[in-house]
């Protein structure tokens, strides 16, 4: 089983560093602007497609344990379409209006029909995926999508590397994303060939689904909102430079760290819920434990390193963002809180208690949105805000997620008895420690050693990875089992065994 978490964190990885590279030509050769364009075409479309999880999702992974999953596939499949159809017609309603103000022209109305039906095509193809993983068939759910997201990821290294011979980049942008997309459907449904058998929608079934979806219906709302208001907001306050500054930070370098946290959780999550079906407690704090020990020293050390060389990896690689470096020292601690805190939240999902779940998301997007209408803007109408611009759309984003992270796990605690670890403030600690051993050296010694910036920034780096590691090696938080752990995940014949044996399994 441990395979399927490592190929599904691989995937995720690969891809994200191909995302990463993609962007980052993007960023470094497209106009601001244009770029801020982009982000807001998207949060158009997003903020039309309102209903399309509604906690569903999660309400399927939790119905995998049961023994007779295949039967909901059908009552989950026909409520996902539905759904979808009416997601349609808001997102329309949503482009007719844009469409019809000053601001916007027929190019623009264009460009948002090729991300309507782009976004058709991703949740259809999701379904599949989400039937996919629920079953633990982790290789024929990730294979589509890890070649859709790197052809992605090529596309626009083509654009950046081309940008001259293209009149209109953004339309690119779109008509890409519309092939990919279709492309991603009709791959992952030839990879689910006799792995989705649709039965007839059931009404007990969809009274069922509904019911339990309830909880999570305002939630789903409140984060498609929280997710996207901002950026309209940043838009019509401070204007598409600003905009395109600020989705630098957060629609690439937050975004890409988030793949990577999120690469598991669907997997762990269908885990949590065989286990509270056979009430293995035990078990789901194992996984817990694990997922939060290895998660934190990761993002601790990516915070070390943003705290220490930001603004350098910055001004030698994307000089012209360098005033988003605040920015970035704010908004780096949201993957490692969402990363460390997410087994925890799935608790309550696989536990059936996604009441708890969805009050506790919940909160923490209207939060947000309260932040954001406080923070980002000068004014809205004749009321007076903060207007922060860009830093109040980083602290309203940031802040909530410390709420989250605490209540979370005070909940899993009360109603589960799975004590969060302690440990994760050693680590806290040890990070502190090593960064400012780092920065104090790096000050004193390094950069009078090493004149050439990108020297200085790979010797600093790597010794303050070495520093962080030995520390936690001589506060016994990596022992001798976390090294022959590694080793054993990088055994090839373990994974050719789990490939095949998903792929030869008919059933």
């Amino acid at each position: 089983m441990k395979e399927k978490f490592i190929i599904s964190i691989i995937s995720q990885v690969v891809s994200s560093l191909g995302f990463i590279l993609a962007f980052y030509l993007l960023f470094l050769n497209l106009d601001t602007s244009s770029l801020g364009i982009w982000a807001l075409l998207n949060s158009v479309i997003n903020l039309g497609f309102l209903f399309i999880n509604i906690g569903l999702d999660s309400i399927h992974y939790q119905y995998s344990s049961k023994k007779n999953s295949s039967e909901y596939l059908g009552t989950f499949f026909t409520i996902k379409i539905t759904l979808l159809l009416i997601n349609v017609l808001v997102a329309i309603f949503f482009i007719t209006i844009f469409s019809f103000t000053q601001s916007w022209s027929n190019q623009y109305s264009i460009m948002l029909l090729f991300l309507l039906f782009s976004k058709i095509f991703f949740n259809i193809a999701q379904i599949f995926f989400i039937n996919l993983k629920s079953k633990i068939k982790v290789f024929r759910a990730e294979i589509p999508l890890f070649f859709i997201t790197i052809g992605k990821s090529l596309s626009i290294i083509f654009l950046s590397i081309n940008l001259s011979q293209f009149s209109n980049p953004i339309l690119f942008l779109c008509v890409s994303l519309f092939l990919f997309n279709l492309s991603y459907l009709i791959l992952i449904v030839l990879f689910s060939k006799n792995e989705f058998k649709l039965n007839k929608p059931r009404k007990d079934l969809t009274l069922l689904y509904l019911k339990d979806v309830k909880p999570l219906f305002f939630f789903s709302i409140t984060l498609v909102i929280a997710t996207n208001l901002g950026n309209v907001i940043l838009r019509y306050s401070f204007g598409l430079e600003e905009l395109g500054n600020f989705s630098f930070i957060n629609n690439f370098i937050i975004e890409s760290l988030l793949l990577i946290s999120g690469s598991i959780a669907t997997i762990y999550l269908t885990l949590f819920s065989k286990f509270f079906e056979e009430k293995d407690l035990e078990s789901i704090k194992k996984i817990t434990y694990i997922i939060e020990k290895y998660f934190s020293i990761f993002f601790l050390w990516i915070i070390v390193i943003v705290f220490l060389n930001g603004r350098l990896i910055l001004s030698v690689l994307m000089p012209q963002y360098i005033e988003t470096g605040t920015i970035l020292n704010i908004m780096i601690f949201i993957p490692y809180l969402i990363a460390i805190t997410s087994p925890y939240s799935y608790h309550f999902i696989a536990g059936k208690k996604q009441q708890i779940n969805a009050y506790i998301n919940m909160f923490t997007r209207i939060v947000i949105i309260v932040l954001m209408i406080c923070l980002i803007p000068s004014n809205i109408l004749i009321i007076q805000f903060l207007g922060l611009g860009s830093l109040g759309y980083a602290i309203s984003l940031t802040l909530p997620w410390i709420l989250w992270a605490v209540i979370n796990r005070y909940y899993s605690y009360k109603i589960f008895n799975i004590k969060p670890q302690k440990n994760i403030i050693l680590h806290i600690l040890v990070a502190i420690f090593s960064l400012l051993i780092s920065y104090t050296l790096k000050n004193l010694i390094f950069k009078y050693i090493f004149q050439n910036q990108i020297q200085l920034l790979i010797v600093t780096s790597v010794f303050s990875l070495l520093l962080f590691i030995t520390c936690l090696f001589i506060c016994k938080e990596l022992r001798r089992e976390d090294i022959k752990f590694f080793l054993q995940l990088i055994k090839l014949q373990n994974y050719k065994d789990s490939l095949r044996e998903e792929f030869s399994d008919q059933t």
